[in-house]
């Protein structure tokens, strides 16, 4: 690949059948990882050996892996596909958002662990793995749990820009991205067309790098337009019935009566003062005659939804508030006289 945007593929590298799946897919998406690894023949080899515990082929791989000297090696078609995100989606929405991307891998050695002075790769301190400082970039601070990053080179920025480019043409992939780039996104981009790294669905990993300007190049010379990504929506709390509230009510009072009379009218209070701030508690175990009682804050499951009948810490609140002589989290207790 060149400078001028001409870009030259090498088909010398290439996965055999089995470790890809050579149906055509329609792509609607480029993602970009790096490989924590050396080279794109070491990656290649790695994709090969790579087999689970029973021995069987994890069809791992990209489609295309840009090497440190900027050679783009088409490893197998681009309408072809192999798992490239490792995601823990439901099956059916981890396979489709699989299938529509194109992968581009860079060859570097990813994340860098410093000690005593050194920067090393492959998270292993050895005079093996230890990098030079100055092929290495500083983040400023921790960006999933690394600091430093393997650089990458002026030419696999390059091939990279002419390769997205000619993918966005050929295939009429949308030229956006999610801004910002170096947050974790997840399923918010199920449905996303365009251009993202690895790293905005997989909080496990960092590709690619944290470096700005790679970005800002991208952004620039793939004329690229900033997509923000909506947050997701909050949660529907279900809120307990009429009905439901009534039977609780019932329930709470039936242990109120139990106490001591002036240890339960200062409980009924208490419930009362909660309920008016949606707050609900179901009393168990109450002393007979006496001036304590046992309580659990109301949670559950409705459906899909997990609810939280008002707020936990009210019940401490109030209750020292209204003068109880001790509070934990599961007991009320009525000072005596």
């Amino acid at each position: 690949t060149s400078t001028t945007g001409v870009l030259r593929v090498e088909r010398s590298l290439r996965l055999p059948d089995g470790e890809f799946f050579p149906a055509s897919r329609k792509k609607t998406g480029i993602a970009i990882h790096h490989t924590v690894g050396g080279t794109a023949y070491s990656t290649l080899e790695h994709w090969l050996r790579d087999r689970t515990k029973a021995g069987k082929r994890r069809v791992v791989g990209t489609a295309y892996i840009v090497d440190r000297d900027g050679t783009v090696f088409e490893v197998f078609q681009p309408l072809a596909w192999a798992f490239q995100f490792g995601l823990e989606w439901p099956p059916a929405r981890q396979l489709k958002f699989e299938q529509r991307f194109i992968g581009i891998e860079l060859a570097s050695e990813g994340g860098l662990t410093e000690c005593d002075g050194h920067l090393y790769c492959f998270d292993r301190v050895s005079s093996k793995t230890r990098k030079p400082c100055d092929e290495s970039f500083d983040y400023g601070k921790p960006y999933r749990g690394y600091r430093y990053f393997d650089k990458y080179e002026h030419a696999q920025v390059d091939s990279l820009v002419t390769l997205i480019n000619h993918l966005c043409d050929t295939y009429t992939i949308k030229r956006q991205v999610p801004y910002p780039p170096f947050d974790y996104y997840g399923e918010r981009l199920v449905d996303f067309k365009g251009i993202i790294g690895h790293a905005m669905v997989s909080a496990d990993n960092t590709d690619p790098a944290p470096v700005v300007s790679l970005w800002e190049r991208l952004i620039r010379d793939c004329r690229l337009t900033k997509a923000t990504i909506p947050s997701p929506p909050e949660p529907v709390v279900p809120r307990l019935t009429d009905s439901e509230r009534d039977r609780l009510f019932e329930s709470n009072i039936d242990q109120v009566s139990t106490l001591s009379v002036a240890a339960g009218s200062l409980v009924k209070g208490l419930i009362l003062e909660l309920e008016r701030r949606d707050t609900y508690i179901r009393l168990f175990y109450a002393e007979p005659g006496g001036h304590r009682v046992e309580y659990e804050f109301l949670t559950g499951r409705k459906e899909e939804y997990e609810f939280l009948t008002g707020r936990k810490e009210l019940v401490k609140r109030l209750a020292t508030a209204f003068g109880f002589q001790r509070v934990t989290e599961s007991l009320l207790e009525v000072r005596r006289g």
